[in-house]
């Protein structure tokens, strides 16, 4: 459904010309510069055919491909639905005006469109495979497989037809169905990058690797300018653990599709599984600006790299300076550091010396203060990103008795020149600037002078009164009766966790839930014919969204509504305004507690219930809530702290009970203090949790108001009992690894018998989080 051929060099010619051959001679002409690759000359003859008056179904019809394969698709639709009412009988306008309107994802149209087509010639194989496309992305699999199916009847060897069920059947996780329909296509056209390149992936998710790196690369080698080719085979090397390889081959694809957002996705990925960007420093820096300047993306996994752009002697210079920093050399170089300065507005920097280095710049920064102080767009961008970073991180910094003194002598400087701009950016590095609204300032009204102080009133001022005004809207059922419950409510209202700017999100690669499942757990695979989910809308539950990452992650499950509950208003309604954002729309929000969930009257497909349960006073009352409401078969993805893994969390908890230390922001940040100046020596290890670098993730880390651990044995018991099935854990490849040297047999990747000898072991396996997923057990 594209133009005739590539387009080529312009050729020479007069329009005068054009205009004076016949209509015949124009029309004729004009068709074979287009089926030559000619565009530009054939574009020109179809504009001098309608000129001149003449009119013709093939010539509009052929001129608005021309236009649609130009990106101009207004245009291309004026001249189809032109075509269409001047000549109601002409077929092809109407398939190639309902495929655009397919590919501008305006499905309820393309529809309309294609039935009136199919109507006009019910024998053209085209139309029913375009139907089927369509019918697909309106999630009518039935009715799109049907249509499929009638193309390839009409057409035994419509090549297109093979290959849209194949991607049909791969969608409902029937890969050997799809293995079937491309070796079919392949028959048709075994030189087919495309062919290639879709079994390739069938392969993938089927775990036979080597026939998709086989299947992958014969796509590369017919034609290795193909969308996806080396990024497919990518996210192979991926799987296997080939992270270098894996690296390498999604720079190749970003060099030739260079907006690939699945592409910088995966880059986010391999980086956070520890891989250094290990090109030169021109290309590191470069692919660092690209993933900065990403909202669909993590950007927390870059810090190692951020850290890398400065060296520890710099770091170490400015953490002690005392004055004269705006004419300090080593100072220069940091705020001159773009990327650096970038990321400061949007990930925390987990790092003692970092924050040695931040609050004694803020400090120095703050203590001399002049009213007279003239400043570089450098120092005050850099000022802009440490208000963020600061806010961001809540404001965890210790604050000294010299600098909480001069800060309420600067809120009393009253400004009326340019210089207020920088008073603020100062302020804004000790507390929000909502918190300082109507006290010294109006911000509802003031202009800045320096337009980049807007970013900081955008997240300090006015999205804290977006999610105000959200917070009214917000559904809530129930109430919370459960005094553990209550509790944790109050710490989420006052501290909503964690607080982030953009995470991995993609918006167009939906996948299949059990597809998701199985590269979780993998090689575990969980076989399709044991649930009939495929064809319908798939309800999935949140429960305990906080502020709303895992509701971003869960939005790449195709065709699914989503619920997603909370204790906390506050955290729903940041999560609230995070979804928005991202124009999420199949979100329904609720505060409620789990323990009230029944009253929802609704079954789930899948649940995700992360970091929650170990909150509650009864976690097996909340299991069991999660079960009542799970549908048969369904799937249940949950996450508890290991016992194990948090050995040390455990300590520094009971030396902060016995020193009686409030989870308040004064305590927090003097705890903090203590610990990074080596005063708290038994738990100096905490420092080295990224958790730690935060108020709401520290009080969750160490303060928080109710905890439980558990070891995989007590887990084991805990799903037996609530008749649960164990599929599998979400953790990284190197420890599966690692646990398969003296378990090789793939059933023991099941055994939480064995997984509790091996952590025993090795207690950092499950540092983070025991992931897993279990399903509802039908014995």
């Amino acid at each position: 459904m594209s133009g005739f051929g590539e387009k080529k060099k312009e050729a020479k010619g007069s329009s005068k010309k054009l205009q004076k051959l016949s209509e015949k001679d124009l029309k004729a002409k004009s068709i074979n510069n287009h089926i030559k690759g000619n565009l530009d000359e054939a574009e020109k003859g179809y504009i001098a055919f309608l000129r001149n008056g003449y009119s013709d179904a093939d010539i509009i019809s052929n001129y608005a491909l021309i236009c649609e394969e130009k990106g101009e698709n207004e245009k291309a639709i004026r001249l189809y639905e032109q075509c269409a009412k001047s000549f109601p009988n002409h077929i092809y306008s109407k398939l190639n005006l309902s495929f655009l309107y397919y590919k501008l994802n305006q499905l309820e149209i393309a529809e309309i469109i294609i039935e009136e087509a199919i109507q006009l010639k019910p024998s053209l194989p085209n139309g029913h495979c375009i139907r089927g496309l369509i019918l697909k992305g309106l999630d009518k699999y039935h009715e799109s497989r049907l249509s499929l199916e009638k193309a390839i009847e009409l057409d035994k060897n419509y090549f297109d037809a093979y290959i849209n069920l194949g991607l049909l059947n791969k969608d409902s996780n029937k890969y050997n169905e799809a293995e079937e329909y491309y070796l079919k296509a392949l028959e048709i056209n075994n030189k087919s990058a495309i062919a290639h390149l879709n079994l390739g992936a069938c392969y993938k998710e089927k775990q036979d690797l080597d026939k998709a790196i086989l299947h992958t690369k014969m796509a590369i080698e017919i034609d290795n300018k193909l969308e996806n080719c080396y990024l497919n085979l990518a996210t192979i090397y991926n799987q296997i653990g080939d992270y270098k390889k894996s690296l390498s081959l999604t720079k190749k694809e970003l060099l030739l599709h260079k907006h690939s957002e699945l592409s910088y996705q995966l880059i986010s990925e391999l980086i956070k599984k520890g891989e250094v960007l290990n090109t030169s420093e021109k290309d590191n820096r470069e692919l660092l600006k690209n993933l900065l300047n990403r909202k669909d993306i993590s950007h927390r996994e870059l810090f190692g790299n951020i850290n890398s752009l400065i060296s520890k002697e710099i770091l170490e210079e400015l953490s002690i300076l005392e004055s004269k920093l705006y004419e300090n050399s080593k100072f220069n170089i940091l705020i001159k550091n773009k990327e650096l300065v970038k990321a400061l507005s949007l990930l925390i920097f987990c790092s003692p010396l970092w924050e040695k280095v931040l609050g004694n710049i803020r400090k120095n920064i703050l203590l001399n203060y002049s009213d007279k102080d003239k400043i570089s767009n450098s120092i005050f961008n850099f000022i802009i990103g440490l208000g963020s970073q600061c806010f961001l991180n809540e404001y965890v910094y210790y604050i000294s008795t010299e600098e909480k003194d001069k800060l309420k002598e600067l809120k009393k400087i009253t400004n009326n020149n340019k210089n207020q701009d920088y008073k603020l950016a100062i302020i804004s590095c000790y507390q929000s600037l909502s918190s300082i609204n109507d006290e010294i300032i109006n911000l509802n009204t003031y202009i800045p002078n320096k337009k980049e102080l807007n970013s900081l009133l955008d997240l300090q001022f006015k999205e804290l009164n977006a999610e105000k005004m959200i917070s009214k809207g917000i559904k809530k059922i129930g109430n919370i009766k459960d005094s553990t419950s209550k509790e944790v409510k109050n710490q989420y209202e006052l501290n909503p966790y964690p607080r982030w700017r953009y995470n991995s999100y993609a918006k167009e690669n939906k996948l299949n839930f059990l597809s998701v499942i199985n590269s979780e757990i993998s090689p575990n695979t969980i076989k399709s014919n044991s649930v009939q989910l495929t064809n319908k809308k798939i309800n999935i539950l949140i429960a305990g969204c906080g502020t709303g990452i895992q509701i971003i992650e869960a939005s790449r499950y195709s065709n699914c509504e989503i619920t997603a509950i909370d204790l906390s208003n506050s955290s729903i309604s940041y999560a609230k305004r995070k979804v928005d954002e991202y124009g999420l729309k199949n979100i329904n929000f609720i505060e409620m507690d789990l323990l009230e969930l029944t009253s929802l009257n609704k079954r789930f497909d899948l649940i995700e219930c992360s970091g929650v349960l170990h909150h509650m006073n009864e976690p097996s009352k909340g299991l069991s809530n999660l079960f009542d409401v799970l549908e048969p078969e369904g799937f249940l993805k949950l996450g508890l702290y290991s016992k194990y893994a948090r050995e040390e969390i455990l300590k520094a908890r009971k030396l902060i009970k016995e020193k009686d230390i409030k989870p308040n922001i004064d305590g927090i940040r003097n705890f903090r203090n203590d610990l990074l100046n080596g005063e708290i020596k038994e738990i100096n290890e905490i420092s080295n949790w990224s958790d730690f670098y935060s108020t709401s993730m520290c009080r969750d880390l160490c303060f928080h108001t109710h905890e439980n651990c558990y070891t995989l044995i007590e887990i084991k018991n805990m799903l037996k009992v609530s008749n649960l099935e164990f599929l599998g854990f979400t953790l990284s490849k190197e420890i599966r690894d690692k646990y398969q040297i003296d378990n090789k047999d793939k059933d023991s990747l099941k055994n939480l018998e064995l997984w509790d000898k091996f952590e025993k072991l090795n207690p950092n396996s499950f540092r983070e989080m025991y992931q897993f997923w279990s399903r509802k057990s039908t014995k």
